[in-house]
């Protein structure tokens, strides 16, 4: 493998190879993940058949930050503060609800929208997937206080950990798509953590365009770095890599849980909200509005829970421990709070549990 202190590259794979057919150290030089057993893991196995099977084009990725239009200076950071307590909560808005539900709970968060699954314990999540189609954005019919204008940003992510932002050492793998008005969407990945200031990556030479299927996932190796891996199913392009945990200092073990998340990220501040007492209101001007996204179905919502990575695991869905989250934005004229984008589990045809996440204007 090819790389930095920070991540590492697989071997390209070569045009025509049937990786249906390659051999467990094959998948590992390329960065495919381990291949399920599709007798005990049918669905999960499944996803993968589609994941490796044509259309399939893989190159080296690369990266950058340098992809926001003039007139903006710096690249959105990710601001990983959900399920934030009353206390932290900007006044008018609603403070963060646990409500009890049919097979799980619902959230209110600031910037997440979609599902959530913690494991059984003692075992953690090693493995998450998911699969989404780009949606079209167009700005809301209102810009939502406490935010930078007009200036409308969504990103769509399956991810490990993050949920509870304000632990000291809690991170957050995460690989997805962006969407905002009037700038064409990319792919993007971060291993964010608690108080350091880190940018989404740009992966280049991966184009997306509005009605592509998009799927993704993260693997957590025995080592403790985690594999990245998404693909355009619809133009076959696939892109994978391995992030390099000790690039990150001292973090919590991976695997408190797993995400599919509709977000609206937040923009780098002077001093970040983790420096900040605790009571503080945080600074009004860090989220972005979310954008009009329609609906964006989330497939394949499956991870896969074990004591330590390569230990027998168990495989689990949105049946287990699932919990919706609800995207909450405040407006004027007059004020109020608006939950603009709601998620639902959704039951499809093949027994697979998904979600839902559905705009609303405010």
């Amino acid at each position: 493998m090819a790389g930095d202190d920070t991540y590492c590259t697989y071997k390209v794979v070569p045009a025509g190879t049937n990786l249906l057919t390659a051999t467990s150290e094959q998948l590992d030089e390329y960065g495919i993940p381990e291949k399920p057993d599709p007798v005990a893991e049918p669905k999960l196995y499944a996803f993968w058949e589609r994941l490796v099977a044509p259309p399939f084009s893989t190159q080296k990725p690369e990266f950058t930050t340098d992809y926001l239009p003039p007139p903006v200076e710096d690249p959105p950071a990710t601001d990983r503060m959900v399920t934030m307590s009353s206390r932290m909560a900007r006044p008018g808005t609603q403070s963060s609800q646990l409500l009890a539900s049919r097979g799980g709970t619902l959230e209110s968060s600031l910037n997440w929208s979609g599902g959530i699954i913690a494991p059984p314990s003692p075992k953690r999540i090693v493995l998450a997937v998911g699969g989404w189609t780009a949606p079209t954005v167009t700005n809301a019919s209102q810009p939502a206080l406490h935010t930078h204008s007009n200036d409308h940003k969504s990103l769509i992510w399956v991810g490990l950990d993050g949920h509870n932002g304000r632990l000291p050492k809690i991170s957050l793998p995460q690989i997805g798509t962006a969407h905002w008005p009037g700038v064409p969407q990319f792919a993007w990945w971060d291993w964010w953590r608690h108080g350091k200031d880190t940018h989404i990556q740009k992966i280049k030479d991966f184009a997306i365009n509005p009605g592509d299927e998009i799927m993704a996932g993260v693997a957590v190796q025995v080592t403790e770095d985690v594999l990245f891996f998404i693909k355009n199913q619809t133009t076959g392009a696939f892109r994978s890599f391995l992030a390099k945990r000790q690039a990150l200092g001292d973090i919590l073990p991976l695997g408190s849980s797993a995400e599919w998340v509709v977000e609206r990220p937040t923009h780098p501040n002077p001093a970040p909200v983790f420096a900040l007492d605790p009571d503080a209101v945080p600074p009004p001007h860090k989220l972005y509005p979310l954008p009009n996204y329609g609906q964006v179905d989330f497939k394949y919502c499956m991870a896969l829970a074990a004591e330590r990575p390569l230990a027998p695991a168990r495989l689990v869905t949105l049946a287990n421990n699932g919990r919706m989250i609800k995207m909450r934005e405040a407006f004027a004229d007059p004020y109020r709070t608006v939950y603009v984008s709601r998620a639902k589990r959704r039951h499809d045809v093949d027994g697979s549990i998904g979600v839902t996440c559905t705009f609303r204007e405010p």
